[in-house]
């Protein structure tokens, strides 16, 4: 092509390059430059609404925040650029314990944190004036029982179940001794269960394949139940 042999043609071309790969960072920069700061989004919220911003967030140019007014809680989105309310929805009520309540998976994050033991079961039970999550941890060989408060977190009260009783003619050594005959394999925990009738001790024990929990009646004895967990 003759155009390129013409001494004008090359340095022309850099210089359009140039000017164009420029314009698009200075584009950019100024594209940044305009969006409006979370302070100042924040401020903006709190001052038309009244309420208070407990949460806020930028994506593709737009904010997404939420609010608490009294006792609801809304969700809205804002114009990075122009700071324009783009929607506000009432999500919920700050007393919906179905907004707060812990899910189990938090539960056993703090259970992680605090013991060592093994997680056995999680229940909760909301009968009282708050919810609260009642954990079974196969520890040291006993089972402890803690109780969770289900919004906080905060662990309420920690408890050893009962492993033994003087009465019992069977000790728990010899209780163990015989669920051992039934499933070779290592203890995870003994508790004992009183009854009318003299009470059993629940043995666990963890198999090479299988696990089970194995109930001796403590006069006797003699095996009332074995429950497999393959």
């Amino acid at each position: 092509m003759k155009i390129l042999k013409r001494p004008w043609f090359i340095p022309t071309l850099l210089t359009v390059v140039i000017l164009v790969a420029g314009g698009v960072f200075v584009g950019s920069l100024v594209t940044k430059e305009e969006l409006l700061p979370e302070s100042e989004i924040q401020a903006r919220l709190e001052n038309i609404y009244g309420g208070t911003v407990k949460q806020l967030s930028i994506r593709n140019e737009v904010y997404h925040a939420e609010m608490i007014r009294g006792e609801a809680v809304y969700s809205a989105t804002i114009d990075a650029v122009t700071g324009s309310i783009l929607s506000l929805v009432q999500t919920g009520k700050t007393g919906d314990i179905s907004g707060q309540l812990l899910l189990e998976a938090d539960v056993q994050k703090v259970i992680a944190e605090k013991y060592t033991g093994t997680t056995k079961r999680i229940s909760l039970d909301k009968s009282g004036d708050k919810p609260v999550y009642e954990v079974e941890i196969a520890q040291n060989k006993e089972l402890l029982v803690v109780e969770i408060d289900g919004l906080s977190g905060e662990v309420i009260s920690e408890n050893v179940k009962e492993t033994t009783v003087e009465h019992a003619l069977i000790t728990k050594e010899q209780a163990v001794e015989i669920a051992l005959g039934q499933l070779k394999g290592e203890v995870e925990y003994v508790t004992f269960e009183k009854t009318n009738d003299g009470g059993y001790y629940l043995i666990e024990i963890d198999g090479e394949d299988e696990e089970a929990e194995i109930q001796i009646h403590a006069i006797s004895g003699e095996i009332l139940s074995t429950t497999w967990d393959d």
